[in-house]
């Protein structure tokens, strides 16, 4: 075998690789879309979001690095923040009546900030990358979380933004500070 061809096939292997990984990271997406559709969410509005996450996971995945390594973590914190208001529709409104949606909104900020925490916490373990890794790992947190956050609005989601940047950067410029 030729040196250039054993090259091609080793490369051809490595990216294959690569769209293994990034299929997995985009189908994971839609798995947590149709949770999301399956808690009571609208169809269109999650079939726009969950594509948009799909597709951005699949890619950053695909690429690696620090950005691959940050859409698992996004994923997970994401989806915390996305059932937490859910959770507070289905549960609170046997509790709380119909006043229960008022608390959907700081539902929406509290876990926007834990998830902003825990995305800064992980990236600032990373060697290498970690400011790519808090980028990409709180992009795919606030789209994957922004799935359920709709069930306040916009209100909701500009909520979990603004939770996930108020929880998040403290955590990372501590961590900056020590290194």
């Amino acid at each position: 075998m030729e040196p250039i061809e054993l090259q091609v096939r080793a490369r051809r292997a490595y990216e294959l690789g690569r769209a293994r990984l990034g299929a997995k990271a985009g189908a994971a997406a839609l798995l947590i879309a149709a949770a999301a559709v399956a808690l009571g969410r609208p169809l269109d509005l999650t079939a726009l979001l969950s594509a948009a996450l799909a597709v951005l996971a699949a890619a950053l995945a695909f690429r690696g690095g620090a950005v691959g390594r940050a859409v698992w973590a996004g994923l997970a914190a994401g989806s915390g923040a996305m059932l937490l208001p859910l959770a507070l529709m289905t549960a609170g409104c046997r509790i709380f009546g119909p006043a229960c949606m008022r608390f959907c909104l700081p539902a929406c900020v509290v876990g926007g900030c834990a998830m902003g925490a825990a995305v800064a916490i992980l990236a600032r373990r990373q060697e290498q990358g970690a400011g790519e890794f808090l980028a990409a790992g709180a992009v795919v947190a606030a789209l994957t979380a922004s799935l359920g956050c709709t069930l306040a609005g916009a209100g909701g989601v500009l909520g979990m933004a603004l939770g996930t940047v108020l929880a998040g950067t403290p955590v990372w410029l501590a961590a900056r500070a020590q290194r």
